[in-house]
């Protein structure tokens, strides 16, 4: 097949990439396992230059979506037009750095019926199009109504170059800048009883380093005061951080994708994953992140209350 936004070897009738079905090395052979009864399983995952969903890598990522069963996923680095048999997708605003359009820096994908929370008018678009905001409804049998979800991007080192309307050079000043916005967003949406699923990629390490890392001249991710910013601001809600203490692709580093829960639905640490690709090449320079909650208990708890 001719190069283009399908893979190179692959079949001329269905387009998937040779050797698709086959068993990956270091991956399990057993088929996908759900959430337990009664808990909602969420994932957030960074797939690095908002791959085509047609592509090779495009099919091998909603394949190990398939894998790990997430009922909502939460994607960053995303294609505007990413599909995949794990339900709808709403992407956050083009971004102002990218003339294509089709890069996108935060999505939700859901089977449930979800529903976009849209700007009104704000004065920050740069950190507006970092943002996807959506409520979820949930299935009866979960007896939770709704949820809000956020998906996130926080600006790193370096991001002025290819993020307009940043201020000016010092990090710690853009994470304040975008992350307030966040803020201000999900407190508008939110009723103050549903559950809040708040994750993505924050660029922002939540423990600082060992000092062993120091010594050695590793720096942490994100900033000193970047932590207590991104833990007040999952405490205004009040969240709990599933992933503050999980590793990073990089199992010698802490993670910088987060995903924060309601503390009345929290059931645990997130699970890190590493997916790759046939050949055992790496999918993304992020590792991938899921938890299940237990929204049944938020449930009852709303209705004690």
């Amino acid at each position: 097949m001719p190069d283009g936004s399908v893979p190179r070897w692959a079949c001329p009738q269905c387009e998937r990439p040779l050797g698709w079905g086959e068993p990956h090395p270091g991956e399990p052979t057993a088929p996908p396992v759900p959430a337990a009864p009664g808990t909602l399983r969420v994932g957030t995952w960074n797939l690095e230059k908002c791959p085509h969903p047609e592509d090779a890598k495009g099919w091998e990522v909603a394949r190990w979506q398939d894998h790990l069963a997430a009922d909502i996923w939460l994607l960053t680095e995303v294609h505007r037009d990413w599909e995949s048999a794990r339900g709808s997708v709403l992407v956050s605003p083009p971004r102002g750095g990218d003339g294509s359009g089709t890069k996108r820096w935060a999505a939700i994908q859901t089977p449930y019926p979800i529903y976009q929370l849209d700007d009104d008018g704000g004065e920050r678009p740069a950190a507006e199009e970092s943002l996807c905001l959506a409520r979820i409804d949930l299935p009866q049998h979960l007896g939770a109504g709704s949820i809000l979800v956020a998906c996130s991007v926080l600006p790193w080192r370096g991001a002025g170059r290819s993020w307009p309307g940043l201020p000016d050079k010092i990090l710690n000043e853009q994470q304040a800048f975008v992350l307030d916005q966040h803020v201000e967003r999900i407190e508008r949406a939110w009723d103050g009883r549903e559950p809040i699923v708040w994750g993505g990629d924050f660029n922002q390490e939540l423990v600082d380093l060992a000092p062993h890392r120091k010594a050695a001249g590793y720096r942490l991710a994100g900033t000193i005061a970047g932590i207590d910013r991104l833990r007040a601001a999952f405490d205004r809600f009040p969240l709990t951080a599933v992933t503050e203490q999980s590793q990073h692709l990089d199992t010698q580093a802490r993670s910088i994708d987060h995903l924060a829960v309601s503390r009345s639905v929290a059931a645990g640490a997130a699970r890190v994953h590493r997916p790759h690709h046939p050949d055992g090449r790496l999918l993304s320079d992020h590792a991938a992140y899921v938890a299940d909650i237990d929204v049944q208990r938020a449930s009852a708890l709303v209705t004690t209350g």
